[in-house]
């Protein structure tokens, strides 16, 4: 391996997905805190919810995450593995499956988390007497029952929900950027390396 030869931005942006990998399991990319009562941890490889204090989590969620987890670990080792060896010929198809996933990965999560949102306050709406807007960003206030929370009845409770992406969830938007910075690199590189035909003036 000659150094020379190796796509740094290519390099650095695969070790950076491996370093989100490795966070996203202990740092949530988005949170939802419902006062003192529950929260929710979402990310793509990581999801768990509680609420008064019972943990508990979404089976179909878990396939989805291992199923990120799977192709974001793919991508990452493709990437590094593309970069050390980028003039060979396998080379671009690697880095043509591998940018993608990434960029994909994070526009489904971002599309899940406001269908969530939307979705949790249709119902809400719909089936309890709660005026629920569920903030993807920023914090509201709701009037809740008190029996709802399991605490004395005829009290309405303002309950505080907050929303936040943590700052793994924009790890994720810097690796997916480099991955992306990687493609474009690459296709201007192979495109100015190509010899130019030159045109005869006369014909």
């Amino acid at each position: 391996m000659q150094l020379k030869n190796v796509n740094w931005i290519g390099l650095t942006s695969g070790i950076l997905l491996i370093v989100v990998i490795v966070l996203s399991f202990y740092n949530p990319w988005w949170q939802l805190r419902i006062g003192d009562y529950g929260y929710a941890n979402v990310s793509p490889l990581n999801t768990d919810f509680s609420f008064l204090g019972i943990t508990f989590s979404i089976p179909l969620l878990t396939t989805l995450n291992i199923s990120c987890l799977f192709l974001l670990s793919i991508s990452a080792v493709l990437m590094i593995t593309y970069s050390i060896n980028p003039t060979k010929e396998y080379s671009k198809q690697l880095l043509c499956w591998s940018y993608k996933k990434p960029l994909g990965i994070l526009i489904t999560f971002i599309v899940g988390i406001v269908a969530l949102s939307q979705l949790v306050s249709f119902f809400a709406n719909q089936f309890t007497q709660i005026e629920l807007t569920l903030p993807i960003i920023g914090t509201t206030v709701i009037q809740v029952s008190s029996e709802l929370l399991g605490e004395l009845s005829g009290i309405q409770i303002g309950l505080t929900v907050s929303g936040a992406f943590q700052w793994t969830f924009y790890l994720a938007i810097a690796a997916t950027a480099l991955c992306i910075v990687t493609r474009i690199r690459y296709h201007k590189t192979v495109i100015m390396a190509k010899p130019q035909t030159l045109t005869n003036p006369t014909k």
